[in-house]
């Protein structure tokens, strides 16, 4: 199982028919997330963050994370 995490903004909205709603999100920072989650996987670690989630954390906060690669995703 692994996680990936990013920062930025995404719309919520309900997508189906009369008897069957399912709730999405939209936006590209949401496809970034689930291209870290890949990634996660590949380096084998149960969680990978973007860099931009990483200068939102504190200074002792960011002592408990390790970078591990630059990654740079096409789009």
């Amino acid at each position: 199982m692994s996680f990936g995490l990013h920062l930025g903004w995404a719309i919520e909205g309900a997508i189906g028919s009369y008897f069957k709603i399912d709730v999405s999100y939209l936006s590209p920072n949401v496809n970034f997330t689930q291209h870290l989650q890949e990634h996660a996987h590949l380096y084998n670690v149960p969680l990978l963050m973007s860099g931009q989630l990483y200068d939102n954390f504190s200074e002792e906060t960011q002592q408990y994370c390790r970078k591990i690669d630059y990654i740079l995703m096409k789009g």
